[in-house]
């Protein structure tokens, strides 16, 4: 079986990152440049607001749980600029209830608290952003070290 790596579509796409836990945002700034992705990152709402009036976005990667605002207000705006905008909407709370409020939207994917690099490089590709190049399979290993995992 062979698992799959992610490379970008276009050169250097911009992401609009809002995560308020900041070892969360760095990560996800990492991640997005190991995919040939810049991202401008926001620790808070209203910032990532005024950034949309000066820049454009090919996606945005969106905490819903923010300090200043709601991460709902800032889906509204980019969707209220373009109806086809992608987004990838970060959550802790239960992911059916947050698709069943954006479900309406074509272009945005919820991805559930705690999440990783894979995990969040499925849905940047389910949107368009970037996509699968098949590889071979990561041989991991348990934790005594005993028995080769196949991860595909």
């Amino acid at each position: 079986m062979l698992r799959k790596t992610i490379r970008t579509l276009s050169s250097k796409p911009s992401v609009l990152v809002v995560e308020d836990e900041g070892l969360v945002a760095l990560h996800l700034k990492e991640c997005l440049s190991d995919l040939g992705l810049s991202a401008d990152v926001f620790t808070e709402g209203k910032p990532a607001l005024e950034a949309l009036t000066s820049t454009t976005y090919a996606a945005a990667v969106l905490d819903l749980g923010l300090p200043d605002i709601s991460g709902g207000e800032i889906v509204k705006a980019l969707l209220d600029r373009d109806p086809a905008f992608r987004i990838v909407l970060t959550t802790g709370h239960d992911v059916h209830e947050v698709e069943r409020r954006f479900g309406s939207a074509p272009r945005v994917r919820v991805l559930g608290k705690p999440y990783d690099a894979s995990m969040l490089e499925d849905e940047l590709a389910r949107l368009g952003i970037v996509h699968a190049i098949e590889r071979p399979p990561v041989r991991m290993f348990d934790t005594d070290f005993t028995e080769a995992l196949m991860i595909a």
